[in-house]
């Protein structure tokens, strides 16, 4: 579940004060970047990625808006595993779905870590 208290440090992290975020109203909007990023880091937290990875990049869709206290589940499947040189590439493909198993975001993610 995304609190307000994830959200609000999200939203200061990255310094966005334009208000549209503002958890004084009932059920404020969750950025769709804060999704992304707790998402990715909930995989790779899951997947014990070793120190030394570099994410190296992403391309995401998001169908639909997330408020706070929403429940969601994240899904990650490894699309690509290769190793070139002294390094490991990965490419997973994320899902996150609320929790009425509709989908809010989708998309993929390339990490570069060492073999």
């Amino acid at each position: 579940m995304l609190g307000a208290a994830m959200v609000a440090g999200y939203v200061e992290a990255v310094g966005d004060r334009s208000g549209i975020f503002d958890l004084g109203e009932d059920r404020p909007v969750v950025p769709a970047m804060a999704v992304a990023a707790l998402s990715l880091r909930g995989v790779l937290n899951d997947l014990g990625i070793p120190e030394g990875t570099v994410h190296v990049g992403q391309e995401l869709g998001f169908s639909g808006l997330v408020q706070v206290g929403d429940e969601l589940t994240c899904k990650a499947t490894v699309a690509q595993n290769s190793v070139r040189r002294n390094s490991r590439f990965v490419g997973l493909r994320l899902s996150v779905e609320s929790g009425a198993g509709r989908e809010i975001m989708s998309g993929k993610s390339t990490l570069v870590m060492p073999a």
